[in-house]
């Protein structure tokens, strides 16, 4: 009797081993919400982004409560909740930078269900490994390159696999809800999770096989299907520009190219996410980025060289891998036969059971027997998630250049590019944007790259910051106030000190705008619209001619480009061809490269573009005299 309540060595050595997994899985989770958040605060958004940005600021001013969710493919829209969820974090604060957070702090939850999941199913150490194989290299970067509602995909996907545990093990109106709620939350993170409802439901009817299980499961697809009511009964009519017929959908996207995409998005999937992640998002050179790829290549390797050596006494593992390999196969074929291309945002929905398994052969070998084993396989777990960590980098800093990839489609994401180009690139972040708003509550026009990041932006930074919407025109000639801003660290290189410095962006008010005559109102967006674009808008010969002063700076931007791209011929100043100062993919700047003291500067542009989305204006330095 007394025996049997001591603890032997061995147990207790036991306890505290897995005390020590325990303590290693939650350090990591929290450092992946930690990463997630800073990086929330440097994201510099999407046009989706922008566009949940933009209904959720409405709803929480409480101007307009849209019945319409995002819109998927222009085919379908989902529920509105999405937009309700981020206007509580606007509505609390007044800053978009909170929403930002917002969506890093619940896609960061994937770590912590992936941990409590793992630990759940066999113990710690498990947990540990499922949790460190969510951080799938270069594929766990999606929620901040797209920070929408996909982001949140793993995590809903991770709520839905504990909601039906739960109800598998208690048949109950309870848990038959919170089923309901979580299957609800995958639908509106995407549609791509519609085969883990099937599949999750069919494994509750397995377990149960009674009248009274499929009446419960019957109550959840209830709440999903109410979930998804609220567009239907929007009185507001579509756009039928903007909307995809099914018959096109069905047409150009199902099952398009299937069996040549198929070993691409695999290979994509496996190892073509480490490969851009570190080629793309980091610093390093690109003989440095070949061998880590290998490294990584070699640490998946050995982690799937542990899922064939899987001991056959783990009959436990072994059940839920099997279970993890089919829902992996099952999703990649839905994902690659409902669209023609796969999109990156498409990608998450894969990334659970593909982390599921590469845990499970890591567990293999934290778990053999044998020491020499254990200290081979625990630096190699560790390397790969140091490899997996490397290009969240990238977005925890303010970009003055970014890598791309020539001709590549970094939407698809079956695209391997060889190499890469470095071009400048100073996307402003939500915090940034949330600085300026404060700037803008007189009425102004707006120039410069000021005008292009309140224009991607909607203008919701003012609207927040201003208490309402302020009289904005984007470009013009109005009369009255006129702003323009341009990156920072540029100020000294125009030689023209800025009024002030705010949000990133050097602030001019002495600024005389040549083209166009009338500016752009603030944007609206309406049902199934996701961006700003001006429909049908091709690009026409513009000439400018006009004088400046010596000291003057002109700069000349597409705020739109995406809209239409601008081609420029002929910039001179005086005869001789201008001085370009700086480039930067849709704007330019230039001064008058022979111009002398005192001398007036004659100005001619020729460029093909659509003159409503262009802005070209003149920055005039004035004396300090003048000035103050």
């Amino acid at each position: 009797m007394t025996e049997s309540l001591i603890r032997s060595p061995l147990a207790v050595a036991s306890a505290q081993h897995m005390r020590g997994w325990r303590l290693a899985g939650a350090a990591f989770c929290c450092l992946m919400f930690v990463l997630h958040v800073a990086a929330g605060l440097h994201s510099a958004g999407v046009t989706d982004f922008w566009r949940d940005i933009y209904w959720s600021t409405l709803i929480a001013h409480g101007e307009r409560f849209p019945p319409p969710g995002p819109p998927i493919n222009q085919v379908v829209e989902l529920g509105p909740w999405w937009y309700y969820l981020l206007a509580l974090p606007i509505f609390l604060t007044g800053r978009i930078a909170a929403a930002a957070v917002t969506i890093q702090a619940l896609a960061a939850l994937k770590y912590f269900l992936a941990w409590c999941i793992g630990t759940r199913l066999l113990d710690a150490r498990f947990g540990f490994a499922f949790a460190v194989c969510m951080a799938v290299a270069g594929w766990s970067t999606v929620p901040f390159l797209f920070p929408s509602h996909p982001a949140v995909v793993e995590t809903t996907l991770l709520l839905l696999a504990l909601a039906t545990l739960r109800l598998c093990a208690n048949l109950s109106a309870g848990n038959a809800l919170l089923f309901g709620l979580a299957a609800a939350a995958c639908v509106h993170a995407h549609p791509t999770t519609l085969p883990y409802l099937v599949v999750a439901g069919g494994a509750v009817l397995w377990r149960h096989r009674s009248a009274s299980a499929l009446a419960l499961l019957g109550l959840a697809a209830v709440v999903v299907l109410l979930s998804l009511l609220p567009p239907w009964l929007d009185p507001e009519p579509i756009d039928e520009l903007l909307r995809r017929s099914w018959s096109d959908y069905a047409a150009n996207d199902v099952g398009n190219g299937f069996a040549q995409r198929l070993p691409k998005f695999i290979a994509g999937l496996l190892v073509g996410g480490a490969w851009n992640g570190l080629l793309l998002l980091t610093p390093w050179r690109l003989a440095t980025v070949k061998l880590a790829w290998w490294i990584y290549c070699v640490c998946l390797a050995i982690a799937l060289a542990g899922v064939a050596a899987l001991s056959l006494h783990a009959t436990a593992l072994r059940r839920w891998l099997a279970a993890a390999a089919l829902l992996l196969g099952l999703q990649i074929l839905f994902v690659l036969g409902i669209r023609g291309w796969t999109a990156i945002w498409m990608l998450p929905s894969c990334l659970p059971p593909l982390a599921f398994i590469v845990a499970a052969g890591w567990y293999e070998w934290l778990a053999a027997p044998g020491p020499r084993v254990r200290r081979v396989a625990l630096p190699a777990l560790l390397v790969s998630a140091l490899l997996s960590i490397a290009p969240f980098g990238f977005f925890l800093r303010d970009l003055h250049g970014v890598r791309v990839a020539p001709n590549a489609n970094y939407f698809n994401v079956v695209g391997s590019p060889d190499g890469y180009v470095t071009v400048p690139g100073s996307p402003l972040s939500v915090r940034q944007i949330d600085a300026l708003g404060a700037e803008l509550c007189t009425p102004a026009n707006l120039h410069a790259r000021l005008a292009t990041a309140i224009d991607k932006s909607l203008a919701t930074s003012a609207r927040n910051a201003c208490g309402t919407w302020p009289d904005l025109l984007f470009g013009g000639q109005r009369a009255g106030a006129h702003l323009a801003g341009i990156p920072q660290r540029l100020a000294a290189t125009i030689g023209i000190a800025p009024d002030k410095t705010v949000g990133g962006l050097a602030l001019y008010s002495h600024v005389r705008a040549i083209a166009p005559a009338t500016g752009s109102p603030r944007p609206r967006l309406d049902r199934m619209r996701v961006g700003i674009d001006i429909v049908g808008a091709q690009p026409a010969p513009l000439a400018y001619d006009f004088t400046t002063g010596p000291d003057d700076v002109v700069v000349l931007t597409n705020r739109r480009p995406q809209t239409a791209m601008m081609t420029v011929h002929e910039v001179e100043a005086n005869g001789a061809p201008a001085q370009k100062l700086y480039e930067e993919g849709n704007w330019q700047v230039y001064r008058c490269a022979v111009c002398s003291a005192g001398a007036a500067a004659n100005w001619q542009l020729r460029l093909d573009a659509v003159e409503a989305i262009l802005d070209l204006v003149v920055l005039e330095k004035v004396p300090a005299s003048a000035a103050r």
